[in-house]
């Protein structure tokens, strides 16, 4: 039987990202135990290739968690490279909105970061958008650095390369306003404060 046999050096794409995913989505199902669905967002006119898993809640105390990895190996319009990864926590009903639905709304998410977005600058504002699933109250969003998340996961060391792991949070108009307003620290006292899980979409304004 003919076989054919392809050696392929680490710097070349493909094994390139075959190599990114092993090493992120190592540490993901370390914290997070196995993904149980994947959505490929793929536009190769500008060789962006990412993969979106989904990490079902454990029980009713954890979050389900939406974690990209790829992200960090795409370039924006700016030719900047993006350098990170993202994770959306929410309560374990995905604030009664299917994983269909938060899979189209970050992948739309991830879109807009890199057509339009210069840095990986955090934190960052996202406004009230359309785009956001319709029965959260949370429709503008926070990117910041990652938080409550082991400490393994806030920088992943692949070769020379360091990336970070961003947390991705929807927020409230209120809580936008605060923040651009009066600055993360005037949030995060906010939240203290709060009745409500900072990881439940559906929280009052």
């Amino acid at each position: 039987m003919a076989v054919q046999i392809n050696r392929e050096l680490s710097q070349e794409k493909i094994l390139n990202f075959d190599i990114r995913r092993t090493t992120i989505l190592h540490l993901y199902m370390k914290e997070w135990a196995m993904p149980e669905y994947r959505v490929i967002m793929t536009k190769p006119e500008n060789g962006i290739y990412i993969e979106i898993y989904y990490f079902p809640s454990i029980n009713d105390q954890t979050p389900a968690r939406f974690a990209t990895v790829g992200l960090s190996n795409s370039i924006r319009k700016s030719g900047t490279p993006t350098e990170t990864e993202w994770m959306l926590a929410i309560t374990p009903d995905l604030g009664q909105e299917s994983m269909d639905r938060i899979f189209s709304y970050f992948c739309d998410l991830i879109a807009h970061h890199i057509e339009h977005i210069k840095s990986s600058e955090v934190p960052r504002v996202m406004t009230e958008s359309a785009l956001a699933p319709e029965n959260w109250t949370t429709k503008a969003l926070l990117i910041d650095e990652l938080r409550g998340e082991s400490e393994d996961l806030e920088e992943i060391k692949i070769g020379e390369e360091i990336i970070s792991v961003l947390w991705v949070i929807p927020i409230t108009h209120n809580e936008a306003s605060i923040i651009l307003q009066e600055g993360i620290d005037a949030f995060d006292a906010y939240i203290e404060n709060l009745h409500y899980s900072i990881i439940d979409p559906t929280r009052p304004y």
